[in-house]
């Protein structure tokens, strides 16, 4: 069968199902709209469930490209921070650009009840490859800190999802206001905000946990996790961010900012530049 046989036959079966519905469309209805007979409709599609599952294979993986930009070698190349805002703004763009898939996924949900496996087969060509593709980039950063990659990925995907239902779906806009980039900005933070601030204390904590005593009441040492030339170094989280500030300015590292005021008591200009 030539492809512009099958392209005709899929485009008459979305028109006849966006609008009678997979209950009422018949394989007749599909073989008038696409303008082929019915042997033709059959020799390819064995059934109206069969035609059902091609149309969502074709548009899943259609989008599923289109989303994860197949075609540029370095979408998912760069930090954590920068691939997953990539990554967040063209599903959430590729959803609502796409009247017909939204169409579809209001059929899909509206018929689940009756015809679970049509739903089931959307959830398989649709949601699972993109789970499982977070799910690996996820495992494949430890320095998120993410305990459950699984879990992390369907959080991600689960929120740009709902996000698109309210405002596109539900017709929420004006109840439930929310910018996209707002929304997929804290969405980022909240997951990289472990690596985020080990790279900017080198893992030290950023709040220290009360501290025990001992038997004879003094306080027991716990600056284990510490370099240990910042063992005796004791700031507050502002101080921390305002001497790496300082810091990245000048080129330094924290260390040798510490040790600079420590031998001149200032960051004077002569000393940074000495």
């Amino acid at each position: 069968m030539s492809t512009e046989k099958i392209d005709a036959i899929l485009a008459g079966a979305m028109r006849e199902f966006l609008t009678h519905g997979y209950a009422a469309t018949t394989m007749d209805k599909v073989t008038a709209a696409a303008g082929v007979s019915k042997a033709t409709v059959y020799n390819y599609f064995q059934d109206k469930e069969g035609l059902f599952t091609t149309l969502i294979e074709r548009l899943a993986q259609e989008n599923y490209r289109e989303a994860f930009s197949y075609q540029d070698a370095e979408f998912m190349q760069g930090e954590p921070d920068i691939v997953l805002r990539r990554l967040g703004i063209n599903i959430v763009e590729q959803i609502n650009h796409q009247q017909e898939l939204l169409s579809l996924v209001r059929l899909i949900i509206g018929e689940s009840g009756r015809f679970p496996l049509l739903a089931q087969a959307f959830v398989r060509n649709v949601d699972k490859p993109v789970l499982e593709l977070l799910s690996q980039y996820f495992a494949a950063h430890p320095e998120l800190q993410l305990p459950d990659p699984e879990v992390a990925a369907r959080i991600f995907l689960g929120t740009l999802v709902h996000f698109t239902i309210l405002q596109e779906m539900l017709h929420c806009r004006d109840i439930l206001p929310m910018e996209r980039d707002r929304l997929i900005d804290n969405l980022i933070n909240l997951i990289t905000i472990k690596s985020v601030s080990t790279d900017k204390y080198s893992g030290t904590r950023q709040k220290s946990a009360r501290r025990k005593r001992n038997s004879s009441g003094k306080f027991k040492t716990d600056y284990g996790c510490e370099l240990k030339h910042l063992r005796s170094i004791r700031l507050t989280d502002t101080a921390w961010e305002k001497l790496a500030k300082l810091a990245d300015e000048n080129n330094l590292t924290r260390s040798e900012m510490i040790e600079m005021f420590a031998r001149t008591g200032s960051f004077g200009k002569e000393e940074l530049e000495s």
